[in-house]
Order: structure tokens, then C-alpha cells, then sequence
């Protein structure tokens, strides 16, 4: 690694960032030789590093024409998808246009309808006119022997001519009196906003009046409060430096107090623990006492089944019963008799005996001084070693007529036993071979599936992701966790979108989730068919490019309306239950009885009932269903369109 330092060594040499070497302590000749690096080396390391130089260049290079290509790549999938969008903006204003273009077609029909009888209706007018004018001329005629005097009067030729000229001038007059009537009532509206905005101003001012008296009174108020308050507050501020010296006196007998309590609580734990440990010594000697007892009992009931003469002090073994009268139980019960009356502060024994065991009392004193003050493990062991050895003696002597019955028995229940053993022997191998058989048809279950989706998922993947600029489409696989046992474990799903490099499903965007997950639905669906599918919204995360992609692929793989009658009415019923949002695109209607069949040879067209609002994918289905409420019923009618009629 290169670094850009100069280091001191621990004999004084320093190391340059040329590499040189100086200084130092060591001989002179090996302090010639170690302070420079050889040149060869320098020279082999500087070639390297220039190498290495010209190829990170030329990496970057390429990488500067990869990022560009990719740029290049980039936008031009945004102009296509602009180019797209702006075909399907041409598409529907071409049939915006054919929609105005009959529309036009239709006007001019009825301008055509129209036009005779406009011809004859201006006829009509014209004949009108001519009728006017000549009952004009009439009225002329008749009127001038009339109003011959006033004319002549006047030095008009005629009364015509007294029109011509009093008309303007009477037009002229009405005009000039319309205007000062228009000026008037501006100005009379004009006069009248002025009055109202000086009543408004007069009411603002006095109310400012009224307003400006009554804040100087509350301010009066307010003040003579404030004094008030302020004397309040003085008594309070004295009052809590009163409460605060009362309070650090309280603080500082607190503390003495907590201290008191801390040392009290310790000496408390202190206590708990050596009662804990008293108790628990108890406990053990207890036991030990209560084992001692079940011994000595024990003993006793033996002698006593023996005949076995024993010398006592204290009680006789014709009292001490055969059968144990304290279980498995009474060590532990004895143990807490103890402890209870040892807590209660009773210093007499204890009451609770074992059989009559403790009213028996042996006589020691016909033993051996060295057996009654030995080691008591020492003596019992002796003890125990003549037991045995005259008990052989006496088998020996004396042989057990009841073995042979015992052997019998023994066999019996041996020969029982070796046959339960045997069958559930058996029993355990065919339980394995069932649980081996299971597991394995399990086992092929899982994978005739996993291998069906491993293939089919890739498939559907490129079919809903290839476009004319990637023919190919992106990349979808499925990997197994545990290949071992691949039902306890997850499956994992990847998938690669066009251009884009491997990456987890979780970090894909929410339109390439989509595709995935409909790739993962139709490729199951090729392993199981199902005979019809509800798609709410699943296109509410596509763009318009994927939605068609969806919709060509819906499309592609749908059924035909061009089944039987019978399956269609079944269809029907089925698309009536479906109905329940805006639209519904129903892109095929028919549930064949060979669906059985069609799982077995892998068939997958089904009828796709899909909710959406996505214009480009509903205007592709072959029917439409539609939801609107109706006002005047308060209630939601259905409306349904066939688009096959409408297929060019």
C-alpha cells in the first residue's frame, strides 16, 4: 500500500517518501546499503504503477461510456413511453375527431333538411316587404290631401319629406336626454355611496369612542388589580421561602432517616441470610435425622421378621408393626415438623416417630469397646461384611424352597415383556416406513410444484415485461432455502427488470413488485387452472407502458365468449357476483367441464374479472360493467357495455 508519509524507525533511520533512507545508528556499510530501495525494484514498482494507472483510465473511460449508454438507454425508454402515451393521446382525439366528424355530417343533413324552408320563408319575407311598402305608399297617398294645409304651412313637399327631416332631429333629442338621465342617476348613486360611507364612518368613530372609553376603564381596572395581585404575590414569595427552608430541613431529617433505614434494611438482609443458611442447615440435618430413623426402623422390622435376638434398653419388637407406616413421603415431613417447631422456638423433641421406631431403645453395652467408640463408617462396614458372609452360610445351609416359583414367574414376565418388546418393534418400523412414505410423497409434491413454478415463473416474467426495444424481457427465478427439506423452510423469489441489475425483492419499486407478484399468480396458475380470477386495482402502481403490457397479456390468455350456451349463463351468474366496484373488465365468460383436463395438460386460460381505473387496460376488455348510483332511487344501478361490437 502506498502512503504519503515519511516513518522514523527505532534506530534513528528515517524513511523518506521518496524511499530514501538517512540517519541511523548501524555500520556504515550495511547503513549504505539499507538507505536506499534498489532501483530495479523502484523502477519495476514506478512501471506498475503507471500500468496500473492507464488501465483505472481506461476503466474510467468505459465506465464514462457506460453511464452514457445507460443515459442514452434511460431516455430513450422515456421517449418511447412519451411516444407511447402521445399515440394513445392521437388514438383517442382520432376518435375524438370521427365522434365530431358524424357529428358535422349530421349538421349539415339538417342544414340540408333546413334549407327549403329557409328558401321559402325568405320568399315569405320579401312578399312582406313589397306588402309593407305598398300599404306604406297607400297611407301616403291618403294622408297628403290631409295634411296638404300643414305642409304648405310649413314649406315641406310633402308629409314624407317632414319625416325625413323631423326624424334625426327628434332622435338626436331623446338621445341627448338619455345621456343627462344616465349622468343624473350616476350621480344620484354616486351621492348615495358618499352618504352611506359617511354614516359608516361616523358609527366606526363612535364606536372607536365607546371603545377607547371602556379599554380605559378596564385599564384601571387592570391596574388596581395588578397592584393587588402584586401584593398577593409578595405574600406568596415569602410564604414559599418559608415552605423551602422547611423543606431543606425536612430533606436534610429525610436523609438521616434514609440512611437509618438503608443501615436497618442491611442488617435485615443481613439477619435473612443467616436464617436462610440456619434453615437450610436444619434442613440437611433434618433429613439426615429422618434417615437415621428409616435405617433404624428398617433394622428393627428385620430383626423382628428374623427372629433375631436383640438386647434393649427401652421398648420390645413385638410393638414395631411389619408394614411401614411412613411412604416415601415422611422424610420430607418429618423434615418440615422439625423446621416448624424449631421456628416456633420448641425446644422438646418432636412427637412424630416412624413406626414405634424411636420407642425402641438397643443395648450397646454388650459390644466390643473398640465397635461402640470406632469410626462409624469403619464398624458398619465390618458389621456389614459378617451380615453377608453369614447370610451365604446360611442359604448355603438352608436353600429357598419357593425359587423355583419365583424362576417360573420371572420367565413369565420375561416372555411377556420380550413379546411387548417385539411388537412394539414392529410397530415402531411400520410407523417409520409410513412417516418415510409420507415425507416422501410430500417431499415430490413440493418439488413437482417448485419445478413447475421454476420454469413457468421465468415465462410469465418475460412475457408481462418484453417490450419491441427488449424482445427478451427481464429475468425471474426461485431458489430454495433448504434443498434438503424444502417444505421447513421459505422459498426465496428474484426477479430483474430490463437494464436493471440483481437486487432484493424489497427493494424493488412498487410497480416492479407488482409485476412480479402477477408473474408468481399466472405462473401457479399454470399449475393449478382456476376457472376465473378477481383482479382488484392490481394496476394502480403501472404505468400506462405495463398496463398495456398487463392488458395484452390478460388478453392473450383469457377465454372466448365462443363456448357453450349453458357455460355462458354459468359465467354470467358468476360476473354478477363479481360486481362490485366501478368497472369490471371480464375478459372472457365461459368455465369449461373439462377444467380437470386442462390441469392435467397444463392449460391456463381462464375468465379475468379485474377492477380498475386505468383507461388503457378496461378499453381492452370485451365487456364493461359499471357502477353508478341512482338519484332518484337512492339506490346503485349497474350498467353494462359489449365491446366486441365495437372491434374493427
Amino acid at each position: 500500500r502506498k502512503l504519503d508519509a515519511k516513518a522514523v524507525t527505532l534506530d534513528g533511520s528515517v524513511i523518506h517518501r521518496s524511499g530514501l533512507i538517512t540517519g541511523g545508528v548501524g555500520n556504515r556499510g550495511q547503513r549504505g546499503k539499507a538507505q536506499t530501495w534498489e532501483a530495479v525494484a523502484v523502477d519495476n514498482l514506478r512501471k506498475a504503477r503507471d500500468r496500473l494507472a492507464e488501465e483505472l483510465q481506461t476503466i474510467a473511460r468505459e465506465r464514462r461510456k457506460l453511464a452514457k449508454e445507460e443515459a442514452v438507454t434511460t431516455r430513450l425508454t422515456g421517449l418511447q413511453t412519451k411516444h407511447r402515451i402521445s399515440r394513445e393521446a392521437l388514438d383517442a382525439i382520432g376518435r375524438k375527431l370521427q365522434g365530431l366528424a358524424t357529428e358535422r355530417k349530421h349538421i349539415e343533413a339538417k342544414i340540408t333538411e333546413c334549407r327549403p324552408a329557409v328558401a321559402q320563408t325568405t320568399a315569405e319575407l320579401e312578399q312582406a316587404k313589397d306588402v309593407r311598402e305598398q300599404a306604406n305608399a297607400r297611407i301616403y297617398v291618403i294622408a297628403q290631401p290631409i295634411f296638404a294645409s300643414f305642409c304648405q304651412r310649413l314649406g315641406i313637399p310633402s308629409l314624407e319629406a317632414f319625416e325625413k327631416l323631423l326624424l334625426p332631429a327628434t332622435e338626436a333629442a331623446e338621445e341627448r336626454r338619455l345621456q343627462f338621465r344616465t349622468q343624473l342617476s350616476r350621480l344620484d348613486s354616486q351621492l348615495s355611496f358618499e352618504q352611506q360611507q359617511l354614516d359608516e364612518a361616523t358609527s366606526k368613530l363612535d364606536k372607536l369612542v365607546k371603545a377607547q372609553q371602556s379599554t380605559a376603564a378596564s385599564l384601571e381596572s387592570l391596574r388596581a388589580e395588578l397592584s393587588r395581585e402584586q401584593a398577593e404575590m409578595a405574600g406568596f414569595v415569602a410564604q414559599i421561602e418559608g415552605l423551602r427552608r422547611e423543606l431543606a430541613a425536612l430533606t436534610t431529617k429525610y436523609g438521616d432517616a434514609t440512611e437509618d433505614v438503608h443501615a436497618a434494611r442491611h442488617t435485615l438482609e443481613q439477619g435473612q441470610k443467616d436464617l436462610d443458611a440456619m434453615n437450610k442447615d436444619l434442613r440437611a440435618r433434618a433429613t439426615e435425622m429422618d434417615r437415621a430413623l428409616a435405617e433404624k426402623a428398617a433394622v428393627l422390622r428385620k430383626c423382628k421378621i428374623e427372629d433375631i435376638p436383640l438386647p434393649l434398653l427401652r421398648g420390645s419388637l413385638q410393638a414395631l408393626p411389619l408394614e411401614a407406616g411412613v411412604g416415601a413421603g415422611s422424610g420430607s415431613q418429618l423434615a418440615e415438623s422439625y423446621l416448624s417447631q424449631l421456628s416456633l422456638g420448641d425446644t422438646q423433641s418432636s412427637s412424630m416417630s416412624i413406626d414405634g421406631a424411636d420407642d425402641i431403645a438397643p443395648d450397646y453395652s454388650t459390644l466390643p469397646q473398640t465397635d461402640r467408640t470406632g469410626v462409624p463408617g469403619t464398624v458398619e462396614q465390618k458389621y456389614i461384611a459378617d451380615v453377608a458372609r453369614l447370610t451365604a452360610e446360611i442359604d448355603a445351609l438352608n436353600p429357598n424352597p419357593h425359587a423355583r416359583e419365583r424362576l417360573e414367574s420371572a420367565r413369565a414376565r420375561l416372555h411377556e415383556i420380550e413379546v411387548e418388546h417385539n411388537a412394539a418393534r414392529q410397530e415402531a418400523r411400520e410407523s417409520k416406513s409410513t412417516f418415510q412414505a409420507v415425507r416422501k410423497r410430500r417431499h415430490d409434491v413440493f418439488m413437482r410444484c417448485y419445478n413447475h413454478l421454476a420454469t413457468a415463473i421465468d415465462h410469465a416474467y418475460k412475457a408481462l415485461t418484453q417490450s419491441p426495444l427488449f424482445p427478451l424481457g427481464g429475468t425471474a427465478y426461485l431458489a430454495l432455502e433448504d434443498p434438503e427439506s424444502p417444505y421447513l423452510a421459505g422459498v426465496k423469489y428474484h426477479a430483474m427488470p430490463p437494464l436493471k441489475r440483481f437486487r432484493d425483492m424489497d427493494q424493488l419499486s412498487g410497480g416492479e413488485k407488482t409485476v412480479a407478484a402477477l408473474a408468481l399468480l399466472f405462473s401457479l396458475q399454470t399449475f393449478r387452472p382456476a376457472p376465473f380470477f378477481v383482479l382488484d386495482e392490481v394496476d394502480a402502481a403501472l404505468d400506462l407502458a405495463n398496463v398495456a403490457k398487463l392488458a395484452n397479456f390478460l388478453r392473450e390468455n383469457a377465454r372466448s365468449y365462443e363456448d357453450e350456451d349453458v357455460e355462458a349463463d354459468q359465467a354470467d351468474e358468476v360476473a354478477d357476483e363479481a360486481m362490485t366496484s366501478h368497472y369490471s373488465l371480464r375478459q372472457s365468460a365461459r368455465i369449461k367441464r373439462n377444467a380437470p383436463e386442462e390441469a392435467s395438460t397444463g392449460g391456463s386460460a381462464s375468465q379475468f374479472i379485474v377492477i380498475s381505473l386505468k383507461q388503457a387496460l378496461f378499453e381492452r376488455a370485451q365487456s364493461l360493467v359499471g357502477i353508478y348510483r341512482d338519484q332518484a332511487q337512492n339506490s346503485s344501478q349497474v350498467l353494462t357495455l359489449d365491446l366486441d361490437q365495437f372491434a374493427s
